[in-house]
């Protein structure tokens, strides 16, 4: 199959199951979520993501993973989709540019990052389907745990940072705190380990959440 077919199937998908899903979970609750809103939002949102991914030749359609990645980010994975895809587009054109290179056949969207800077260069991060700085050490296991978890894995992800912060604030306010007071520790918050991307006090808060402990332990899949 040629790349140019590739990425108008990309296109043609996207602008089909995107609307379509909307659509269904609109018959499934019953209204709650109106026809009109399915529609008004779910055109451009699939037309735009598939001129994205089609033009960045992401999903190698011309194997069966390809398909496969395709179909579930369309489908049981379409709000981690569509919420890489806004957000991530909005806040990674302010650290980098997307990358053909990068992104063709590896089933996701890259961002190159800017020169200078640690966003995208030492912390990469990985929204839905939408990346800054490549696969890293570990990017592409959060794409594979969205697409595990499907709509369950945002709301766990928001529930993972509550806890862990809750959990943060509980120990630095005391037992922290006293053995900081009592000189028995230098800082009165949890610290991560040295190779977490992300040090200090949300360190902790990022590093202990069960996507990250996965992902550290695993790596890239």
């Amino acid at each position: 199959m040629s790349k140019e077919k590739q990425s108008f199937l990309t296109v043609l998908l996207s602008l089909v199951l995107v609307p379509g899903v909307l659509l269904l979970v609109s018959a499934v609750t019953g209204g709650a979520f109106p026809v009109g809103v399915a529609l008004l939002l779910g055109l451009p949102l699939g037309l735009g993501y598939g001129l994205q991914t089609g033009l960045l030749r992401s999903y190698p359609l011309s194997s069966a993973q390809g398909w496969v990645e395709l179909l579930v980010d369309l489908t049981w994975s379409l709000p981690n989709t569509l919420f890489g895809f806004v957000f991530g587009n909005l806040v990674y054109v302010f650290f980098g540019r997307p990358s053909r290179a990068d992104s063709e056949n590896q089933g996701w969207v890259v961002y190159r990052p800017n020169p200078g800077g640690s966003f995208g260069h030492n912390v990469l991060q990985t929204l839905g389907t939408v990346n800054l700085g490549g696969a890293g050490q570990h990017e592409k296991m959060h794409l594979l745990q969205a697409r595990i978890f499907g709509p369950f894995y945002l709301p766990f992800v928001a529930a993972s940072y509550v806890i862990t912060s809750l959990l943060q604030l509980l120990w630095t306010c005391t037992v922290g705190g006293l053995l900081k007071l009592l000189g028995m520790r230098d800082k009165a918050y949890l610290r991560p380990p040295a190779h977490s991307a992300v040090g200090g006090f949300f360190g902790w808060i990022y590093y202990a959440t069960p996507i990250e402990l996965w992902a550290y332990a695993t790596g890239n899949p």
